[in-house]
């Protein structure tokens, strides 16, 4: 009986009826549910390099005081394959070290060279950066409505961005952001805000995570819609890169 049990398990396995979960995968799957970023920290089998890759990758650990997660990934192992094309590994100089944010999507990496544990920290998504990076792994093109508290304009202008989703099939979402949230700070500069302006001004970032439209104050709802719809430009950067260029 146990026989026929382990026959029918490597049929299934090959004809893929049955999903085998990597070890690297699972760890990440965790990590995201406990809505911690992970460095991933990718190498190849006998890498000279590989303790210094991890001892870097702790150091920033440990900075977090434990709200973080090191994984180390084997590239040479075939059951990180389905990860090595997810996160784009395929020929990349290793070891390097992927920053993973807490939703497990892709908030920028570094080469050993030029790593270092402060360098991987600043690399952790601030939660309004999280949420456009999520969109843009999921394949939405974003609205980022920076604010003040004091604009009036703000409740129409969020309005026109619902309308707008809604007609963009619900493949695009909008993200409001406090100009004056200092956490913040660093992607309102990505996006050049002006923080001196007197109206909200609305981003239009596609969903290839390039800034296609700035709009100031209100804005109409099919400007906003075409805006979204712009063919992307030629970039370096790969799909579910931040705002703002290439990290």
């Amino acid at each position: 009986m146990k026989k026929i049990q382990m026959m029918l398990i490597l049929l299934l396995c090959g004809t893929g009826m049955i999903h085998v979960y990597g070890q690297v995968a699972t760890e990440i799957e965790k990590a995201g549910k406990s809505c911690k970023p992970v460095f991933l920290v990718a190498y190849k089998s006998n890498d000279a390099e590989y303790d210094k890759a991890v001892a870097i990758a702790d150091e920033a650990k440990k900075n977090l005081k434990g709200s973080s997660v090191v994984i180390k990934m084997n590239t040479t192992d075939a059951a990180n394959n389905s990860l090595i094309t997810k996160y784009r590994l395929a020929g990349a100089p290793l070891p390097l070290i992927l920053v993973l944010d807490k939703n497990s999507t892709v908030a920028g990496g570094l080469l050993l060279k030029d790593a270092t544990a402060a360098k991987l920290v600043e690399l952790i998504p601030s939660a309004k950066t999280s949420e456009v990076l999520k969109a843009i792994s999921d394949g939405k093109s974003v609205y980022v409505v920076a604010y003040k508290e004091s604009m009036i304009n703000q409740k129409n202008i969020m309005d026109n961005c619902a309308i707008a989703c809604s007609k963009m099939d619900n493949n695009s979402v909008t993200v409001k952001v406090d100009m004056d949230d200092k956490k913040e700070a660093r992607f309102l500069q990505s996006l050049k805000c002006d923080l001196n302006t007197k109206e909200p001004v609305t981003y239009v970032i596609n969903k290839s995570g390039q800034v296609v439209g700035t709009h100031n104050g209100i804005t109409d709802v099919n400007t906003l819609v075409s805006s979204a719809k712009k063919a992307p430009a030629k970039s370096c950067c790969p799909s579910g890169a931040p705002a703002g260029g290439c990290k």
